[in-house]
């Protein structure tokens, strides 16, 4: 069954967690970084604010966890588990294992598998990567494909589930990304987001996705009114529903997301778009 979770980069949660930006310094054994503006909510109470409002799925973008020392990722895993709360990807988006160089590369592998190490101390069920923003070629569609296979394997190893997104440059063609995944041999999860999912072949890109995907990030399309585009949604959804899909839809907002900020309150949002999900799924989505 189909069901709904949030990402702590969905609508106005950045700015309630402090807008933070932190990242792993030299060694891996520490974080340094800052919240760029007043935080609102503690990390670790988003699981206990999520769960109050009906989410029991999450993902957690790594920009926005400011400490990796073992007593604090204990302390959140506490705060997920208390909740009854899911986290189900860490969304690791930096790190080029797709690059042509091979020291770039290759510090993009050990930068994502520390990351992995991250995830299984928090409990996470699953990790999001991509090959970064390099561009794709016959050779580096071929090095992902290794790289992937590789970091596949480390990633079981430690316990959680590797999955890919149509994201960044690297994978904004779904030929692309779904050569990297063949090439790897692995059983590999799949993120369908509609948002990159972008002009005159968006649905295209979504069809070639869907019969793969085990999550959506959903985005829908807005006017200069507020309005959603409502045949863009039920399309992207319908996509989802004919292909079987029965994995979480994160919620993540609108396009252009600022005045889809501005347009609505943060809960507000959250239900508007579960009721365009439930519009399409009906009884199968929770």
């Amino acid at each position: 069954m189909a069901r709904a979770g949030l990402s702590s980069f969905s609508l106005h949660l950045p700015d309630a967690l402090g807008d933070p930006w932190f990242e792993l310094e030299a060694g891996g054994k520490s974080v340094s970084g800052s919240f760029r503006q007043r935080p609102t909510l503690d990390l670790l109470d988003f699981p206990a604010e999520v769960a109050a409002h009906g989410i029991n799925c999450v993902d957690l973008c790594i920009q926005h966890i400011p400490n990796i020392e073992p007593g604090y990722l204990a302390e959140l895993r506490s705060a997920f588990e208390s909740a009854n709360v899911e986290l189900y990807q860490l969304l690791i988006d930096i790190g080029e294992v797709g690059s042509p160089d091979p020291a770039e590369r290759g510090a993009g592998i050990a930068l994502t598998k520390r990351w992995m190490e991250i995830a299984a101390e928090l409990g996470s069920t699953g990790v999001r990567y991509v090959p970064g923003d390099s561009a794709p070629s016959p050779a580096t569609i071929s090095q992902s494909g290794a790289a992937f296979q590789e970091l596949y394997d480390y990633s079981v190893a430690c316990g959680v589930e590797p999955a890919t997104e149509n994201y960044k440059f690297f994978n904004n063609e779904a030929d692309d990304l779904l050569q990297v995944l063949d090439l790897s041999e692995r059983d590999y999860g799949l993120v369908a987001d509609f948002g990159n999912a972008k002009g005159p072949n968006k649905y295209n890109t979504l069809s070639r996705l869907m019969p793969r995907a085990t999550a959506i990030h959903q985005w829908v399309a807005i006017d200069e009114d507020g309005l959603i585009n409502d045949e863009d949604s039920k399309r992207c959804l319908n996509m989802a529903r004919e292909n079987g899909f029965d994995g979480p839809v994160m919620l993540l907002g609108g396009h252009p997301y600022q005045l889809y900020r501005e347009t609505r309150e943060m809960w507000e949002a959250v239900d508007e778009l579960r009721g365009e999900v439930r519009s399409v799924f009906g009884d199968a989505f929770q």
